[in-house]
This record gives structure tokens, C-alpha cells and sequence, in this order.
């Protein structure tokens, strides 16, 4: 705790805001309950009526139906309900009271344990109030509202906007919260709709946050990396306002083109290279916009920041909510498939260097074989080649395994077909082959033999076209980003008897991080989300030591003190090995005790004998690949 509190200090964090309806003075009409009303009106009697005409003086004047939707009348009614005769006070406040009372109660616990960290805390409900916004940390619950709809979601989104849209270059950190079952559901649209960073933004349902850590392992993660998070907020505020004063540059000199430099620029090159005049104006304009992006000084400045980030300590990813890197990776790869349509004749493909075909079979479906277009952009456009060049490939399932780095590899790392699946591309230096235009134009037309499905940036394509004519200068491409994929992780214990004990009934939210170290070769390292993990330790810490084997019982009250030991599980230190029934120990700093075995896939089950290298281990991990369809099935 006092860890916790120097840290806040360190980082500036002094004020905490609440956000949640509960803290509204007054109930709003659509909090108390319509079938209500009827016995509430009933249940005044002649002295009740005659004293809410005093209370409310256009109660005799107006319909029951405004009543009910007047704010300014439950006002009214709440503010002397003291006054009102009993029964019919409670049968329209009791239900509004004691769910507000309950809920409230949970927020009080938490508005004091912040408190307790030194904490300056604002109550705040619907209404927005000016103290919260120099907050530097938001609780604020999913649903502002006692009905719980989507208008509900979308109050709480635009409380929090207004929080942070003057703070943009330090944002504040924001828990997002609720007791619905629909809080993981909806955690991403929250964050994106209301302009969040991942870095900042975490979410917890109220009854974890209830549970005794919790409030401080989301605290001290999220102030232990503010300030790599600001750098990344910097970067993407920097980014924002250079693109806009790039587009704004970038559309001066656009503007300066008329229609006869168009003209002339079709007449003296176009017209002889035979390239249509929008692909080529589109590819201009793609990269004067981009060095007008480079000139800005504020975005390279804030570029320059990220570098100081201690990639070694950063946060645990948000495994569902993680960016998806596959993804950028694909977008950095090909061009988007909507260029393509610049490059067409009544719907009939104009070949283009890069252009990566996809086969089809006799009957129509489509195979794995794929063949890529490296004769050169000129020859193409001007169909001055008899015949062109096609590099053939094959494509395959994207998982763990074929996620790599070596240098030599003749490989796409990553292609999203038309119909959303992923796959890899395996190119063949020795399988070359040559198709007439006649022969090409046929295949591409009327539901042939071949399909376009993208095509590679000029630079990827061009070092495949290099690689095939020879092994000196390629030219070099940006590396793959990391890629995640999806695991199951089960997580046991030896029993005395030897056997296998699953501590944890179902798997956990996991993923495999393929990346590389200072070698080409792939490197596989196991992530657990920050909920994942903690359910680990609160399992571990209530493992009662007498019931684990007698050769593992030191480690696993070793593991039980040290909190580091868990976090690397976050961090991603954790690496596996590639081949499937293999395992990985874990072991202390002078490699006398086993804390954890890790075993990528295998056969282990609770119930199931171990062997004895494995009953020294504090716990036993299974790590099961998932989605591991074959191409074909894919096509």
C-alpha cells in the first residue's frame, strides 16, 4: 500500500473522480418503477392529494402522464418525501432507495480505499461537474443510467470525452466499470468511441473490484507505465495534427494542377507508357502526401519519445482488445483491394506488377496455388513483354509456427483473403512459368482460372522479384510486427498422490506472441491477460500446501511471496517451445526449485500420473494452439 501511494505521488496522480448514476441527488422518471404510480396515488388518501397540490401547484392542473415525466415534479416529491404518508412513499421510493443504497455502498468502499492511497476523490453523477476535470484517474460505470440502455453507454462515453478532450497530450487513466454482464462485451466500443488509448484504459467489473487487491493491481499497473503511456499519447496527438496540416499542404499543391498540366502529363508520358491517368495521379499523390507527413517537426519530435520507452517493462496486453498486428501487417504488405478497381476493364483485371493471382481448379473452386506478377511495371503497362512472368506460390495456414523472420525466406508473411481468412504465401524460386496475354486474358476473364486478390507493395514485390534474379541486392522491407495468437491455458498442481490437480476449472484467457530475439528464427513467448493472471495468484494463495506433492511444496510457497514471478506472465517473458508436446520449467535464481512446467500441448489431464521431474514443479501450464485450419479449407 505505501508502495502504491509513493508511486501515485511520483506520477501526479492526486485526484480520482467516480462516475456513476447512483450519485445523482435526485431519481430521474424513468428510475421509479411505472407500476408504482397506480398504488403511490391510491396510497395518498384525500390529505395526500390536497398536500401535493401545496408541494407541486399545478398537480390539479395537469395530466397524470405529465406528472410521471416531470422531472421538476418527482423533484418535488423526493425533496419532502419525508412529508408524504408512508405507504405511499415507500411504494415509490423503496425499490429506488434500496438498489441505490447497495450500489452506493460498493462505491463508498471504493472512494475510500482511494482515499486511503492519499486520493482527493469527486462524487459525480449524470451531471458533470468542473471539479472532475483535472482528474487524473476516471472510475466511471458502464451504464449511466438505472434502465441500462444503449443511450445509457452513450452518456458515459460522452462524459468521458468531455474529461479528456482538453487533455489530450497527458490523458487521463480511465477504469471502465459495471455490474452487467455485457461490461466485456461493449469494452471496446467504450474505449473507441470515447478517443481512448489502450495504454490508459482498463475495465473491471464491480464485483472483482470488490475483491481484496484488485483495486491495487490495476492502480499500480497503470501508474507504474503513465509515463510511456503519455508518450504514445503524444505521438498519436502529434500525428493527428500533422496529418491535418500535411492534407492541408498536401491539397494546396493538388489544387494547383488543371486540367490542361493533365492533359500534358497524359500526352508526353502517360499516353506512351499506356498508364491510366487516375492510378497513376493516386500514386503521386500517395507519396507527395507523404513526405509532407515526414516534414512535420512535431510528429518526428514525438516519434523521438517512443525511444525512450523501456520496452522491457511494458504492460500486459489487452488480449481481446489488443490491436490487431496481423492486420497492420497485411496493410503495410498490399495495397488496399479498392485500389485495385483502378486497374480494370469492365470489370476484367489490367495486370500490374505485384499483382498477386490466386488459381482456380477445372471445377471452379478455388485451390492453395497462387502466382505473383514480377515482370516489370513498364512492360506490363505498355504490354511490351510477349509474355509475362509469374512467380508461383502456395498458400498456408497462419499459425504459430509459420510466423517467422529469416531473412531468406521466400515468404508473405501474412495475406487476407476476399472472404476475411488468413493465410501465409510460400513462393517457389524454382517454379517459374509464363503466360501469353492471350492466354492471360482469357484465364482473368469470364470466371477463369485465375482470380486477383491483392497486390504487394511495390517494395515487397520488388525484393521477390530480386530474390528470384539473384542473391544480391535486395532491397531491404520493414519487419513483420509480433503477432498474437489465441491459446488455451490450463492450469494444474501434483497432488500428493502424484497425479495431476487442474487448480483452475476452466482455461485461461491467453495468446502465444510470435516474435524473434537476436536471431531470425521465431520466437514464441506465452502472454496472460492482467485478469488471467490474477485469478493464478488468488488460486495459488489459496492452495492449501499440504495437499501438493512434498517435492514441490518449497516452490510453491516460494511462488505464494513473490509477486514478480506472476507479472512475467503479463510481460510476456515467458517463452515456449515450438514443438508441440515439449515443455519449458521455470525455475528459481540458483536453479534448485521448479516453479512453474509449461508443456505446449501434450497429453496432461487432471487425474493424470506425472513424472517425476514434473512433481518438483510448483504448477503444471498446458498450452493448447487453437485454430489451426488448413488452407484448403480456408479456399
Amino acid at each position: 500500500m505505501t508502495d502504491l501511494r509513493t508511486l501515485l505521488e511520483q506520477r501526479g496522480i492526486t485526484q480520482a473522480v467516480v462516475i456513476d448514476d447512483v450519485f445523482d441527488e435526485v431519481p430521474r422518471p424513468d428510475e421509479l418503477a411505472a407500476e408504482s404510480w397506480s398504488t403511490f396515488f391510491d396510497d395518498l388518501g384525500e390529505n395526500g392529494h390536497a398536500q401535493l397540490g401545496q408541494l407541486y401547484p399545478a398537480y390539479e392542473t395537469t395530466e397524470r402522464e405529465d406528472l410521471l415525466a416531470s422531472q421538476a415534479f418527482i423533484d418535488a416529491l423526493w425533496e419532502n418525501r419525508a412529508a408524504l404518508p408512508v405507504p405511499a412513499r415507500d411504494t415509490l421510493f423503496r425499490e429506488y432507495e434500496n438498489t441505490n443504497a447497495i450500489e452506493r455502498a460498493g462505491l463508498e468502499a471504493l472512494i475510500t480505499a482511494l482515499t486511503a492511497l492519499g486520493l482527493t476523490c469527486t462524487r459525480m453523477g449524470r451531471d458533470e461537474r468542473d471539479e472532475a476535470r483535472t482528474a487524473e484517474l476516471i472510475f466511471v460505470d458502464l451504464f449511466l443510467g438505472y434502465q441500462q440502455l444503449v443511450d445509457d453507454i452513450k452518456r458515459a462515453i460522452e462524459r468521458v470525452k468531455a474529461l479528456v478532450a482538453n487533455r489530450i497530450q497527458t490523458p487521463p487513466l480511465v477504469v471502465l466499470m459495471s455490474r452487467s454482464p455485457r461490461l466485456q462485451e461493449k469494452r471496446d466500443e467504450f474505449r473507441d468511441t470515447a478517443g481512448l488509448l489502450g495504454t490508459i484504459f482498463r475495465v473491471v467489473s464491480k464485483t472483482d473490484l470488490a475483491k481484496e487487491g484488485t483495486l491495487e493491481n490495476i492502480l499500480f499497473r497503470l501508474a507504474t507505465h503513465l509515463p510511456d503511456a503519455q508518450r504514445v499519447a503524444r505521438f498519436v496527438h502529434a500525428w493527428d495534427n500533422g496529418l491535418n496540416q500535411a492534407r492541408g499542404r498536401f491539397i494546396q499543391l493538388l489544387r494547383r494542377l488543371d486540367l490542361p498540366d493533365l492533359a500534358q502529363i497524359h500526352a508526353l508520358l502517360l499516353e506512351f507508357e499506356g498508364e491510366k491517368l487516375g492510378d497513376y495521379l493516386l500514386d503521386v499523390a500517395d507519396r507527395v502526401l507523404q513526405h509532407e507527413i515526414e516534414r512535420d517537426g512535431d510528429t518526428i519530435a514525438a516519434s523521438l519519445e517512443l525511444n525512450a520507452i523501456d520496452v522491457t517493462k511494458y504492460p500486459a496486453p489487452h488480449l481481446r482488445g489488443s490491436p490487431d498486428l496481423q492486420e497492420l501487417v497485411h496493410r503495410m504488405i498490399f495495397l488496399n483491394p479498392r485500389r485495385l478497381s483502378l486497374t480494370e476493364t469492365n470489370g476484367v483485371p489490367d495486370i500490374r506488377f505485384g499483382d498477386v493471382l490466386r488459381w482456380a481448379g477445372a471445377d471452379g473452386v478455388l485451390t492453395v496455388r497462387v502466382s505473383l506478377v514480377i515482370t516489370p511495371a513498364c512492360d506490363l503497362v505498355r504490354r511490351g513483354a510477349q509474355r509475362v512472368m509469374l512467380l508461383s506460390g502456395k498458400l498456408e495456414p497462419l499459425v504459430p509456427g509459420s510466423w517467422t523472420y529469416a531473412g531468406q525466406s521466400m515468404r508473405t508473411p501474412i495475406t487476407i483473403l476476399p472472404d476475411g481468412s488468413r493465410m501465409w504465401v510460400s513462393w517457389d524460386l524454382k517454379d517459374v512459368q509464363t503466360l501469353s496475354w492471350t492466354d492471360l486474358d482469357a484465364q482473368l476473364a469470364n470466371n477463369g482460372l485465375l482470380r486477383r486478390i491483392g497486390r504487394l507493395r511495390e517494395l515487397y514485390a520488388l525484393e521477390l522479384q530480386q530474390k528470384l534474379l539473384a542473391d544480391f541486392g535486395r532491397v531491404g522491407q520493414l519487419a513483420p510486427m509480433p503477432a498474437y495468437f489465441p491459446v488455451l491455458a490450463s492450469v494444474f498442481y501434483v497432488g500428493t498422490d502424484g497425479k495431476a490437480k487442474q487448480l483452475i476449472l476452466d482455461e485461461l484467457e491467453s495468446a502465444v506472441y510470435v516474435g524473434r530475439a537476436t536471431k531470425p528464427q521465431p520466437v514464441h513467448r506465452l502472454v496472460l491477460s492482467e485478469q488471467a493472471c490474477d485469478r493464478m495468484r488468488d488460486a495459488v494463495q489459496a492452495l492449501d500446501s499440504n495437499l501438493v506433492h512434498t517435492a514441490a511444496r518449497t516452490s510453491v510457497n516460494d511462488i505464494k511471496a513473490d509477486r514478480i514471478f506472476f507479472a512475467k506472465f503479463e510481460r510476456g517473458e515467458i517463452e515456449l517451445s515450438t514443438e508441440h508436446g515439449k515443455s519449458k520449467t521455470l525455475k528459481s535464481a540458483d536453479d534448485s526449485k521448479v516453479y512453474a512446467t509449461i508443456i505446449r500441448g501434450g497429453d496432461l489431464a487432471a487425474g493424470a500420473e506425472t513424472a517425476n521431474d514434473m512433481r518438483r514443479s510448483a504448477l503444471l501450464l498446458k498450452v493448447a494452439d487453437v485454430g489451426t485450419a488448413s488452407a484448403e479449407e480456408a479456399g
